[in-house]
């Protein structure tokens, strides 16, 4: 039984994990359950475009990708909409612009697929979010509790678009772990460089 159980949200901007406990499975008379598998899912909605962050930061390194993938030149999404975001990002969404700097790093394998990182040298538009996840989804937001094919992290100026054949890729999987670290540690430093704007984000103390 294959089991998808552990949902992390990126609440802006305060970086929070949550980790459901695993459920009591109890197996009929003469049978038993076997977890095979967990899969961890990354939600990136909500991040607080005010936080600033280094896009280099979040391009793997050669040393970084799990054992068994193999890097190719040929960037094939999976979608036809992430495609024609890729090869015109600017005749898809002409209120973006043309981007100042595409990297796209590409695998293969059962689990391969395709990370897309788009960077511009202006502040995107204030629904860049929802406009993207039109073009993606046909839909304002990615439809709640639906493994897709396309995911994306948009920031101010840079956007990272996860494209998978296999949307519970481990290889996506691992890649989001890694953005979703870097994103808490910057989140932190940011907080630490800013701390007047940080105020309003920071909790008080319970009483």
């Amino acid at each position: 039984m294959k089991l998808a159980l552990v949902l992390a949200l990126v609440a802006a901007p305060m970086i929070g994990q949550q980790m459901p406990q695993m459920p009591n499975f109890k197996a009929p008379p003469g049978h038993t359950v076997k977890v095979e598998s967990v899969t961890t899912r990354y939600d990136f909605s909500k991040f607080n475009r005010e936080i600033t962050m280094n896009l280099d930061a979040f391009i793997w390194a050669p040393s970084e990708v799990p054992k068994g993938y193999k890097e190719t030149k040929t960037v094939k999404p999976a979608t036809k909409a992430a495609t024609s975001l890729w090869n015109s990002w600017e005749t898809v969404l002409p209120a973006f612009g043309a981007p100042e700097r595409k990297i796209a790093q590409a695998y293969t394998g059962a689990d391969g697929g395709v990370i897309m990182y788009i960077k511009w040298g202006k502040p995107l538009p204030q629904d860049a979010r929802k406009a993207i996840c039109r073009v993606l989804y046909k839909a304002d937001e990615k439809p709640a509790g639906k493994d897709t094919n396309d995911e994306i992290l948009v920031t101010d100026d840079w956007v990272i678009v996860w494209s998978f054949p296999k949307p519970l890729s481990k290889l996506k999987e691992a890649h989001q772990k890694r953005t979703f670290d870097n994103i808490g540690r910057q989140a932190e430093a940011w907080m630490k460089a800013n701390p007047e704007k940080a105020k309003k984000y920071q909790q008080a103390p319970g009483k």
